[in-house]
């Protein structure tokens, strides 16, 4: 009797072995749900997240990038069921009926730049054409173009230069007059060769860029629980960096590109968090540019 007892215990815990693993792998293949993101501060505490394994139970996988020309790539040929971006991403989608905004993460105050080798006033007078190095189709083109309209400028006198944030280290060496658009960790790498802030999403009074976590419509309406433990996920390690940011910025440095505690530090001050009161702007803001704002989670 007890050998039958022995033998039935021995196949149900076998049983539940192969249940769990298969369904561990039907989990991790069918029900992963890929995002894509790049190291902008506010994009941080997805990387801290990863790192602690806050992700593991959750059916999220991030794909980390740098060209934010990349997130609309792999998104569009089916590679990923979302990303992080600014508004002006979305904006440039040309098929938006199955994409939605998750959760808004945070406003640019300043951490986003338009650098140059020389100050406003010699670029206005310069009579040579000027290189502007960027990442066209992604909102650096947006945040130029305001920088044009509110300083009057003539656009007939710049080069658009379609340019990765990792070449502009190097494209930032040039002697001839230029402006490139970027944002730490890359700024301060493009600063040591000359080049100062000459307007920022600081400075700009008609250009906000706000940053979400944008993905499949059909996906959240498939999986709203797991899109808002993620929500719940950010907002954990959100707070762990207001408590102990030295400790954040250890456990994330891998992803900054080399960039030091000071500048990144820095860079938490120059933007505007979202994850509790959202100002009236933001959400008129939205409003006006046509994002979907209707399943927001808090």
């Amino acid at each position: 009797m007890k050998k039958i007892t022995y033998v039935l215990v021995f196949i149900l815990v076998l049983l539940g072995s192969v249940l769990g693993i298969w369904k561990i792998v039907q989990y991790s293949h069918e029900e992963e749900i890929r995002i894509t993101s790049n190291p902008w501060v506010g994009f941080t505490p997805f990387m801290y997240a990863q790192e602690k394994g806050w992700l593991e139970d959750t059916p999220f996988k991030f794909i980390w990038l740098v060209d934010l020309s990349d997130n609309a790539r792999l998104f569009e040929k089916g590679f990923a069921e979302g990303f992080t971006a600014t508004q002006f991403e979305y904006m440039h989608f040309k098929h938006k009926e199955d994409l939605t905004t998750i959760f808004l993460i945070d406003q640019s105050y300043g951490a986003d730049a338009i650098l140059s080798n020389r100050t406003l006033e010699v670029l206005r007078k310069s009579d040579e054409k000027i290189k502007v190095y960027l990442e066209r189709g992604s909102f650096n083109q947006d945040m130029f173009d305001a920088f044009i309209a509110e300083n009057k400028l003539n656009k007939n006198k710049f080069l658009l230069i379609d340019s990765s944030q990792k070449s502009l280290e190097t494209n930032s060496k040039t002697k001839k007059p230029a402006i490139m658009i970027s944002y730490e960790p890359y700024i301060s790498k493009i600063k040591k060769n000359g080049f100062n802030t000459i307007a920022s999403t600081r400075t700009l009074k008609t250009f906000h860029a706000i940053d979400a976590l944008f993905a499949k419509e059909s996906s959240f309406e498939k999986h709203p629980e797991a899109y808002q433990q993620l929500k719940d996920v950010f907002d954990r390690a959100l707070a762990q960096m207001r408590k102990d940011p030295k400790e954040f910025y250890i456990t994330i440095s891998g992803y900054l590109e080399g960039e030091s505690y000071e500048d990144f530090l820095l860079s938490t001050q120059q933007i505007m968090w979202l994850d509790k009161d959202v100002p009236s702007y933001i959400t008129q803001t939205l409003k006006q540019q046509n994002i979907p704002t209707d399943k927001l989670l808090q």
